[in-house]
């Protein structure tokens, strides 16, 4: 491919929407390794995509180049910039460029990977990065000499016998949790204690790998000592492990148990102790479950990819991604359609604020009343002899029936 052109068309693709919170990653964090030009430059591609399609088309790099007042080969050069730091897609077919822009890492995420903290120090010496970390930091309460009594799990409930695989979903929300705690979603203790000095580095098991571990198990019911032995096969010579790797043996884990147990008809069905409230079903059910209860006992290894994807490329509440999941199982009668699908609807809950299953399970609720009532509207100009528009492909009027399969 020849160099960069000015008669180079270019269209613009973003995935999600940037927070206040992004803004200050990317001016504090980013800008200093990346520049002002290519900071810049990435604002600007921003600004070209629609508010409602996230898409821009019809450019060509003179455009860019009289937006930025900048040269075509320099911005060339602030493109590779965003490229190698990871904010920028690129891809190119017959004189056309596409770029994907990509959402900035979380602050504590940016902070805390080792190749970004370095090249921040470096770029703006030790003691200015300690003074910006403070900035992204939790101001804790003062408490003074007040005495801390909260009793621990183990002190109040008795230790049990874990030989028997228990599917115990996860309640905690991995995008906010800062700290993991013991609730019931995996044990880091059982993890690690079987792992070697040579293979296994504590230090590595950062922050980023934990929130992916503890994605997989809760997806696709691995459980610590499998996960351990899948951590192991993608460590490398220098104990790093790498998470694509990680996620790929998951997903087989899943589908080569999937088959064994389709095949084996001496396995005893598992006992569930289904919730009989809502909110708590979508809350404490894994994907796995919600989709086996609506698919009639089937979950693929492919399903439950997308159930991954909605925590971690759109960053869904894992909640939220339950009602996600049993609602479009619902209208599409237990057959799933591709990740795009989902991906429009979880980004447009996302931009929507739904964060909890309290407000998604509101929200579907306020767009089956806006359904009923554009119904409403085409039978009455029906009856008057107009003509009536085509019926959605996509009804809501799901929940109350979901909601009595599983009381």
């Amino acid at each position: 491919m020849n160099t960069l052109s000015r008669s180079d068309r270019l269209s613009v693709y973003a995935q999600g929407v940037l927070s206040p919170m992004d803004h200050q990653v990317l001016a504090l964090l980013y800008q200093p390794i990346i520049g002002v030009f290519a900071y810049t430059f990435y604002h600007t591609l921003w600004c070209l995509t629609d508010r409602q399609t996230g898409a821009a088309v019809d450019y060509v790099h003179a455009d860019l180049e009289s937006l930025l007042n900048r040269k075509i080969e320099d911005i060339e050069k602030d493109r590779y910039r965003l490229e190698a730091i990871g904010l920028l897609d690129v891809y190119y077919l017959g004189e056309t460029f596409t770029y994907e822009l990509k959402l900035p890492m979380s602050a504590q995420c940016f902070i805390n990977d080792g190749v970004m903290g370095q090249y921040l120090i470096q770029a703006i010496t030790k003691t200015r990065f300690i003074k910006l970390v403070e900035l992204f930091k939790l101001k804790k309460p003062v408490k003074g000499k007040w005495i801390h009594i909260t009793k621990s799990f183990d002190e109040v409930f008795p230790a049990i016998d874990h030989t028997d695989e228990v599917q115990t979903p996860g309640l905690s929300d991995p995008i906010r949790s800062k700290t993991l705690r013991t609730n019931g979603t995996f044990n880091w203790r059982v993890f690690t204690d079987g792992l070697s000095e040579d293979f296994f580095d504590p230090k590595l098991l950062n922050e980023t790998t934990k929130m992916k571990i503890n994605n997989l198990h809760y997806v696709y019911d691995i459980d610590e000592l499998v996960m351990r032995d899948l951590y192991l096969k993608a460590v490398d010579s220098h104990q790093r492990v790498d998470l694509v790797k990680l996620a790929v043996l998951a997903r087989e884990a899943y589908r080569d148990r999937h088959q064994a147990l389709t095949h084996d008809h001496t396995v005893e069905p598992e006992v569930r102790n289904i919730p009989h409230d809502p909110v708590e079903y979508f809350k404490t059910m894994s994907p796995r479950l919600v989709l086996e209860e609506m698919g009639g006992g089937q979950a693929s290894a492919a399903d439950l990819r997308i159930a991954e994807r909605l925590l971690e490329d759109v960053g869904l509440d894992r909640g939220v991604v339950n009602v996600l999941l049993a609602y479009v199982a619902k209208i599409k009668e237990g057959i799933l359609p591709g990740y795009p699908y989902f991906e429009k609807i979880g980004l447009s809950w996302k931009n929507n604020q739904i964060d909890s299953v309290e407000t998604a399970m509101a929200y579907v609720e306020h767009l089956r009343s806006t359904f009923q009532k554009n119904q409403n509207a085409m039978q009455q100009r029906s009856s008057k002899g107009k003509r009536v528009a085509n019926k959605p492909d996509v009804t809501i009027d799901w929940l109350e029936d979901y909601l009595k399969t599983i009381e």
